[in-house]
């Protein structure tokens, strides 16, 4: 991590721009084809959740926009960011659970299921979920199995270094004329990402879901 150098930034007017704004927030929500990742998924038994996050994680942190953040009130950008996801337990209530980044597909597959299925299996929450102590390098993100969207807002608090961390979602992958395909939102603060940046990410993530062969290995 180390501060952005403000004088040198190259979109220094639109920084100050949307600084001002109480909540400089915005979200985009596209429709991507994951056929190759759920006939990947189902023929090695595999969670679907794990590896979309997998390929999610690594195009958000392929650009640099994505990786900043204010952190006391100075803005900073991370070298990589962790996943921080929900996870509901058996009694139908959501987990907060924190992952590690790993470029290594099967290291960090291992790492997220053995969390994953700790936390389904709680009686109640741990100590750490839904308190005021926050963490900023991390990308905040859930997933609705149940539901197809179209779009989706975010509850976004007032504090501006939690407004500068992404908040992501996707849907329930649905069948299209032989192709399956998912509703993916990401939610941003316009502060440090601009819409182009965001769309690099959506393009990314695709292009990692068209090559799950060997993406994920």
């Amino acid at each position: 991590m180390h501060e952005i150098d403000l004088d040198n930034l190259p979109r220094k007017k639109t920084y100050d721009w949307f600084n001002n704004f109480n909540n400089p927030t915005y979200g985009l929500t596209v429709k991507l084809d994951v056929t190759s990742l759920v006939e990947h998924t189902k023929k090695h038994n595999q969670s679907f959740f794990i590896n979309m996050l997998y390929i999610v994680v690594k195009a958000l942190n392929s650009v640099d926009n994505l990786r900043m953040r204010f952190e006391n009130n100075k803005p900073v950008l991370y070298d990589e960011i962790n996943p921080a996801i929900t996870v509901m337990t058996k009694n139908e209530i959501f987990e907060n659970v924190k992952l590690i980044n790993k470029d290594n597909y099967k290291e960090f597959y291992e790492m997220a299921k053995e969390r994953i299925d700790k936390a389904k299996y709680q009686d109640k929450l741990n100590n750490e979920s839904y308190n005021s102590t926050a963490s900023y390098n991390e990308y905040y993100i859930t997933c609705l199995p149940w539901t197809d969207f179209i779009s989706m807002t975010h509850p976004i608090p007032e504090d501006k270094s939690s407004q500068t961390v992404p908040r992501v979602c996707w849907g329930k992958y649905i069948e299209k004329n032989g192709k399956y395909e998912i509703s993916l939102n990401i939610t941003v603060s316009h502060v440090f990402v601009d819409g182009y940046h965001l769309s690099k990410v959506f393009n990314n993530v695709q292009e990692l879901l068209n090559d799950t062969t060997n993406v994920l290995k």
